[in-house]
């Protein structure tokens, strides 16, 4: 087996840094400036020190030229070996990967046959155990031993395990979803691990792309994408906590090194060109550029690194979502897209067995089975939020079973449920009402937009004429207290300012106010793709054809002074009712949609109440977020500021030391206190 590279990336990055900072202090950096920063930042011993530098060179990282170096200037200096950074933009390639794809480090590695992947001979197992997990997954029955439930005769005390739509561990309680043959068999079970091959090549060999057609499988991952996407910076070079980089780190130098260590370039934008490009195929095609992600956020910030740790919760999400979309293809649709407020009622091509299903505290409710085995049942109920449960096989009885042998208190809740139930019947047997429910949604959809797209033509011009005319006034701060008119537009430009921002690219730091965020936060959720499984009772209506070019930025949000907008505030204090003109918000317009579903009068209250009550969670939420950021940030003040010396005389910062509590900013401060007072008390040894 070739060693393709012989030092591990972060080694390298360290090496490059040392070089960097010894270049910046103007000195040479010879192998023992080196390995003394190496010592530092590492906490290594010399020998490995010395051995990552011998490693670096050899895998042509860096270059060594002969010096001379004087130790004094009257000496005649001695040849030493220095070392810079190499000049070429692009190392040699030959098709193959210098890291292994499943530790991500560097050694004696195994070129796959069929791709660009390497990977040691001890990481094989680790290949296999993904392997294995795609290919059958018996994680249902290992949940169900953790949580008690043996089997049906022995076991009588949890007779249902609850998986509601928002849980993090979905994935870990999803039932296999791999079909069988004639004999009751995996078809994959006489597929066998190759050793030659790479995990993924392996995976391919399971994947059959859920029967899609191209352009129907792209957009349905346009939604993964989009809920993977916020774990990982924009850039994969960038780190996830705002702190101060080196000097010599630049955006330049980051992309340069990106180059150096980085085979295969993948990041969220490729992936998003492949989707509105309709590239992938298979699942397992858009399942390895988000591995390939993960591969080079681990080269380049180390897999103990936040951003390492992200990228694994992005590995989880996405196989979750990908484990969804294998089970109904329909159901993932409907859930992410919400086009009408009763989607869970529209049948999928291949129709969902309806039953009743017993909940632990609950009385049989309708439900759809999402999947099914010899003892359990995967089902998700109608009505409310759409739980997801795993039961056993004693609490499922069909739907054709009348209400009054199953002794079913019925409620307001329970009365939706059934209502949803005879809709989603209704629906599977006239196809006429189906495709007029489809088309009434659509075109509430088109009207949505059309409103969007005149209110966005109307900012464009309303903000163009504000331009206009800012641009002969320069002093009108206080010219429109005088003109209402004038004051109008500038409030009415202020409000729609952000309108204008959510057709465009523009990332949220280029917002100058507070209040432009807020409102630019409210207006851009109306294009956002929410994903969902079915939890929320909010039921937006989007145009989804758009989603092709949408483009996202995942940016983070920018903390404002608090007296940006003071000019603003004091302007809307003074024409309160000129605010009665700005359009619904967001949450109240979700409210208003969710009262409308509602009749009976308990229910309406309730309903409210969440409303209410889930929007002072979040509010309450960003303050405490908000509040953390400026606690963490001034601590990170009052460190710094601890750690270095003031004048005594003038409170300055100190450069001059004199006794061992006394330092002065100049020369001239050190004079006036020595006259004053410090000759009398200095500890100075003279």
């Amino acid at each position: 087996m070739p060693i393709r590279r012989a030092a591990d990336p972060i080694t390298v990055q360290h090496v490059w840094d040392a070089i960097r900072s010894a270049v910046l202090q103007r000195q040479m950096a010879d192998s023992k400036r080196i390995i003394k920063y190496l010592q530092r930042v590492d906490n290594c011993t010399y020998a490995q020190a010395e051995l990552y530098v011998q490693q670096t060179h050899q895998d042509g990282l860096i270059v060594s030229d002969r010096a001379l170096q004087k130790v004094t200037k009257t000496s005649k200096g001695d040849l030493v070996d220095s070392f810079r950074i190499p000049t070429h933009e692009v190392p040699p390639l030959d098709g193959k990967d210098w890291y292994c794809f499943e530790c991500h480090l560097a050694g004696d590695v195994t070129a796959c046959q069929q791709c660009f992947r390497v990977f040691h001979a001890d990481c094989v197992p680790n290949g296999r155990l993904k392997f294995q997990e795609y290919k059958k997954t018996n994680i249902l029955y290992d949940q169900l031993s953790k949580s008690g439930v043996k089997d049906e005769s022995t076991s009588n005390s949890v007779n249902s395990i609850n998986i509601s739509s928002d849980s993090d561990d979905l994935n870990a309680s999803e039932l296999s979803t791999y079909k069988f043959n004639n004999n009751g068999q995996m078809k994959s079970d006489a597929l066998e691990y190759d050793e030659t091959l790479c995990s993924m090549c392996n995976v391919s060999k399971l994947d059959d792309g859920c029967n899609l057609e191209k352009s129907e499988l792209n957009y349905l991952l346009k939604f993964v994408i989009h809920r993977i996407q916020s774990w990982l910076p924009h850039t994969l070079t960038h780190t996830m906590a705002q702190q101060e980089r080196p000097e010599w780190l630049t955006d330049k130098e980051l992309s340069w090194r990106a180059n150096q260590l980085f085979f295969e370039h993948r990041d969220m934008s490729v992936i998003e060109v492949n989707l509105n490009n309709e590239s992938y195929t298979k699942l397992y095609q858009f399942l390895a550029d988000v591995l390939t992600i993960q591969h080079n956020v681990a080269i380049f910030h180390g897999i103990e690194s936040q951003e390492y740790g992200a990228a694994e919760l992005m590995i989880r999400d996405c196989m979750h979502d990908l484990t969804e979309l294998k089970l109904c293809v329909d159901c993932y649709r409907h859930s992410n897209e919400k086009i009408n407020a009763k989607w869970f009622c529209l049948p999928c091509r291949v129709p969902h067995k309806l039953v009743w299903a017993k909940q632990k505290g609950y009385p049989y409710w309708p439900a759809k089975v999402i999947q099914e085995t010899s003892t359990h049942f995967d089902v998700r109920f109608f009505g409310g939020k759409y739980e997801r449960s795993l039961l056993i096989k004693s609490l499922i009885k069909p739907i054709e079973t009348p209400q009054s042998k199953l002794q079913i208190k019925t409620s307001s809740a329970f009365n939706k449920a059934v209502e949803e139930l005879r809709f989603h019947q209704r629906l599977m047997q006239n196809p006429d009402e189906l495709q007029k429910l489809i088309s009434s949604s659509k075109n509430r959809v088109r009207s949505l937009n059309k409103q969007r797209i005149s209110t966005l033509k109307k900012s464009l011009n309303s903000s163009l004429e504000v331009k206009k005319r800012n641009s002969f006034e320069m002093n009108d701060v206080y010219k429109f207290e005088d003109n209402p008119f004038g004051q109008q537009n500038l409030s009415l430009t202020h409000k729609r300012k952000s309108s204008f921002c959510e057709g465009s690219p523009v990332s949220k730091k280029n917002s100058t106010s507070s209040v432009e965020k807020n409102e630019e936060v409210h207006n851009t959720s109306d294009s956002v793709i929410h994903i969902s499984d079915g939890e929320d009772d909010e039921y937006p209506y989007y145009d989804y054809s758009s989603v092709s070019n949408t483009n996202y930025n995942g940016s983070y949000e920018q903390v404002s002074s608090s007296t940006e907008n003071y000019r603003f505030q004091d302007r809307s204090q003074e024409n309160g009712m000129q605010q009665l003109d700005h359009p619904y918000s967001d949450s109240v317009e979700k409210m208003r949609r969710r009262l409308e579903c509602v009749s009976d009068k308990k229910e309406l209250i309730k309903c409210a109440m969440d409303c209410m009550q889930s929007e002072i969670d979040q509010i309450t939420n960003n303050h405490n977020d908000h509040l953390k950021r400026l606690f963490e940030s001034h601590n990170a003040q009052i460190s710094e500021i601890k750690k270095k010396q003031w004048c005594y005389n003038c409170e300055q910062e100190a450069i001059y030391h004199c006794c061992w509590n006394t330092a002065y900013c100049s020369q001239s401060c050190q004079q006036q206190h020595w006259q004053a007072e410090h000759k009398k008390v200095c500890r100075r040894k003279r």
